[in-house]
Formats: structure tokens, C-alpha cells, sequence
């Protein structure tokens, strides 16, 4: 009897665990993400000591046509997938040559391979469309009518999905571009996505308001964060002008994200972007961590906030996280 009552007891405990244990990792707010191209975060342990589940890969168009770029993707989707995180897809121009870089496909192409890739990782339930599609160095900045064919495209042929319709960069055409999509469009939005790095990094609210005033659902911050350095082309012989922020600029950014995070309900999810730095910056560095895996300035401002938003979960909710 003994023996059967301390079983009962253990088998009790193990229960007890196993029902408090996603308890314990509910959080009031957004869902804060990662937006990363590189496998080896979900391996990191300073990214699981996060306890984030939630991450953007972007991939071209025609990436099952591409041997080296769908080893990446599948690599990258394997890690995902053995770390059980929430997968967001999002397509952008081709690599397989210089010509088709420069192309965009039409809808029956995008059609063609998004059925594949449909079929290839039917787990995946999230997508954006085209990635920063407004962009004014962007193939698509004067099209879209193309774009909106991409996202109804998504929409039909993948049915409960959530299907980021504009993935819109903070630019000064970004409304008057996302009118041109509505209009355009045949399915009726109901996720937009922002990158919103102006308000970011200037600590502005703008752009992030503005698309709260002309849109109606939920809105992503699809990519944002904090720059530590960035590099530009100019003028006509390619000269770099540089641009060094710095990590503490970095994190003070970040926490201003969170806090624009905090402006609408609507505000459902945010992906900073990205975990690791690389070993050679070239034109963009605005990692989490550097690239020998040290955590930034920027790791603690995640850290201190996704502590915040489990305690708020137990107290209040996100009213008592964003302080209102």
C-alpha cells in the first residue's frame, strides 16, 4: 500500500509539472520573435534561455529550384522545428542568377512554387507575401498590384493560414503604397506588416501611427530593432558611408520597439531582427548577440521585458505591462 501511495504520489507530482510548465511560460502582450537566417540560434543557449518560440526565415520565391538555398532553408527549418518554434515564411527575389534577381515572377510562377512549398512544410502557417515590398530600391516599389497577386495567391492556397498581406518598410511612400495593395488585392487583408527601424532608431512613433490610423487588424512588426552599424553605397564610384550607432544605441532602441509594441491591441507580434552578428559586417549589424555568441545590451532589454510579461500574466495582463 505504501509503495502504491508514494507512485500515486510521484505520478501526481509529474502531472502537476506538466500542466504548470506552459503556465509558467505564458506571457501577456505581443509575441516577440526572432528574425534570423542562421540555424545555429536555435542551438544557442543564451537564445533558449529566453524561452522564445517564435521565428522569420526569408526565403526566395524559387527557393525549391535552388539546391544551395534550399539547404539552407531546410537546415533552418529542421532546427526550427526540433526547437518547436512558431515558423514565419516570407519570400523576396531569386539567387539563382543575376537575371532572375532583377525579375519578378508572375502570379502563376509564385502560384506553382508556393504550392510546393506548401506541400514541402505543411506545418508552416505563417507567411508574408514579399518581404519590405514598398522598399524604393525594390523590384516591387512601383507594383503593388504584383504584390497583392502574391498575397491572394497565399491566401487562397493556404486556407486558415495567417498571411502577412504588405510587408511595408517605414518610408515615406508607405501609405499611398499599402492604398495601391488594398486596392489591388481580392482577399481583404487581415494582417499588415511593418518595419518600422525609423521609429526605431529615432525614437519616433510616425510611421508606426500612421499605419495604426489607415489599416483595420492585426499589425507585425515583421523586422525591427535596435542598428549597431550600418554601411550604404553613394554615389557613382560605390563608396561606403557608414553609419556606427553602437550597442547601447542598439538596445535603447530595442526597448523603444517594445514600447511601440505597447500603442494598439492590434500589435500582436514583433520579430526583432536579427540574433547573430556576423563574423564580417559588411553593410548591417544590429545582432543580439556578436558573433563569437556574446550577449549585447540588447539581450537584457529582451530579457528584462519577457520577465515582465510573464509576471503581467499573472497580474493583470497586458494592461498591467504596458503600464495602462
Amino acid at each position: 500500500m505504501r509503495a502504491r501511495a508514494t507512485l500515486i504520489g510521484v505520478m501526481a507530482l509529474a502531472l502537476g509539472l506538466l500542466v504548470a510548465a506552459p503556465a509558467s511560460a505564458r506571457r501577456s502582450g505581443p509575441v516577440i520573435g526572432i528574425g534570423e537566417q542562421q540555424a545555429s540560434m536555435f542551438t544557442s543557449k543564451a537564445f533558449n534561455r529566453l524561452e522564445m518560440h517564435d521565428a522569420r526565415y526569408l526565403a526566395p520565391w524559387d527557393v525549391l529550384q535552388d539546391p544551395y538555398q534550399l539547404y539552407l532553408l531546410d537546415s533552418w527549418m529542421a532546427a526550427a522545428r526540433h526547437s518547436h518554434a512558431r515558423i514565419v515564411l516570407g519570400f523576396g527575389h531569386s539567387f539563382r542568377s543575376e537575371q532572375l534577381a532583377h525579375r519578378l515572377p508572375s502570379w502563376r510562377e509564385f502560384q506553382r512554387q508556393f504550392r510546393l512549398i506548401r506541400a514541402r512544410y505543411p506545418w508552416v502557417r505563417n507567411y508574408i507575401s514579399w518581404n519590405e515590398a514598398n522598399n524604393p530600391r525594390g523590384m516591387t516599389a512601383h507594383r503593388p498590384a504584383r504584390v497583392a497577386q502574391y498575397f491572394d495567391v497565399i491566401a487562397r492556397n493556404c486556407r486558415g493560414c495567417n498571411v502577412v498581406a504588405a510587408d511595408l518598410l517605414d518610408w515615406r511612400n508607405m501609405i499611398p503604397w499599402a492604398r495601391a495593395f488594398r486596392r489591388a488585392a481580392h482577399v481583404t487583408p487581415r494582417i499588415w506588416g511593418l518595419h518600422n527601424y525609423g521609429d526605431a532608431n529615432h525614437f519616433h512613433t510616425k510611421s508606426t501611427r500612421a499605419l495604426l490610423r489607415f489599416t483595420k487588424g492585426q499589425i507585425w512588426f515583421t523586422e525591427t530593432g535596435g542598428v549597431v552599424l550600418r554601411r550604404q553605397p553613394v554615389g557613382r564610384k560605390h563608396k561606403m558611408r557608414t553609419w556606427r550607432y553602437g550597442t547601447h544605441h542598439a538596445a535603447r532602441s530595442v526597448a523603444h520597439v517594445l514600447q511601440l509594441a505597447c500603442m494598439s491591441r492590434r500589435i500582436t507580434r514583433v520579430y526583432l531582427y536579427n540574433w547573430l552578428t556576423p563574423h564580417k559586417v559588411t553593410t548591417w549589424d544590429s545582432g543580439i548577440v556578436d558573433s563569437r555568441g556574446r550577449r549585447r545590451p540588447a539581450y537584457f532589454v529582451i530579457q528584462r521585458w519577457l520577465s515582465r510579461s510573464a509576471q503581467a500574466s499573472r497580474h493583470g495582463g497586458r494592461r498591467t505591462l504596458c503600464g495602462r
